[in-house]
């Protein structure tokens, strides 16, 4: 039982994790977009990457791995709990989000930054603008999604 505990704790942890990780690189998407200097463009989008491949992509594995961990130490099973294999689904979903899309689209935000304050061209800067927006808006509706089912879960 102390694992249990231990095990909530930790996704809870990791919760928090993914969560403000999306909330910092909403803000310093924000910033970055608000102003001018690519200078100021680069520092901001490479800190919404870092933040979105450590504790994003990073806090939203763990939080899945512990998620299981303490729905098996409860009892639950993906064969009798419907709404665990629809919160693991939205998982691996938000997973594959991050993946392919926020962490590789901030990355190249980052570097069209660094380069357009370096007085490159800033080649391909809306387009990856657009496509990390896009993830975002998925990646909320994603959590919250998970986030209901996980509260208002039933018993098959």
């Amino acid at each position: 039982m102390v694992l249990v505990g231990l095990w909530k704790l930790l996704h809870l942890f990791f919760a928090f994790s993914f969560v403000g990780s999306l909330v910092v690189a909403e803000w310093n998407g924000r910033a970055a977009r608000a102003t001018h200097d690519w200078n100021q463009r680069a520092i901001l989008f490479q800190i919404v990457h870092l933040s979105s491949r450590l504790a994003g992509m990073g806090g939203l594995f763990m939080l899945g791995v512990f998620g299981n961990l303490t729905s098996i130490g409860l009892g639950y099973t993906m064969r009798h709990d419907a709404w665990l294999r629809w919160v693991n689904a939205v998982w691996l979903a938000a997973l594959a989000c991050m993946g392919f899309l926020s962490v590789p689209s901030a990355r190249r935000l980052a570097d069209a930054s660094r380069l357009a304050a370096q007085g490159d061209e800033p080649e391909g800067y809306d387009r990856w603008l657009r496509r990390w927006r896009f993830a975002n808006v998925v990646q909320s509706a994603l959590y919250l999604t998970a986030l209901v089912l996980m509260v208002f879960h039933w018993r098959s």
